[in-house]
């Protein structure tokens, strides 16, 4: 598996978020990250984070983990996308990210 992109919101990071990066910093790939929290525009970060997930979902909404009780996009709980050699692309939220990266060790 290949990681593509880790986006997530650092101030208001649920505690895995730092797991996560910790072991994304330790693989030798190229990967994008996508803090919307350290973005010069928040608005624009949040469209840009949403696109990439509309991206990789391809049909149909994002996990419902991205989304806060007024439907909002929220990135607290980080979301992983990740491509398999085949070219699927799949989309870990939350903690399932930090299984993700410990099952592909």
């Amino acid at each position: 598996m290949r990681v593509l992109t880790y986006i997530y919101n650092a101030d208001t990071a649920v505690e895995h978020v730092d797991r996560v990066l910790e072991r994304l910093a330790a693989r030798d790939e190229d990967l994008e990250y996508q803090n919307v929290a350290a973005a010069e525009n928040r608005d624009d970060a949040v469209r840009e984070a949403t696109f990439a997930i509309r991206e990789s979902v391809r049909i149909g909404r994002g996990p419902d983990e991205l989304y806060d009780d007024e439907g909002s996009p929220d990135f607290s709980a980080g979301a992983l996308i990740t491509q398999a050699p085949t070219g699927r692309r799949t989309i870990h939220v939350g903690a399932e990210a930090l299984e993700a990266l410990v099952d592909d060790e």
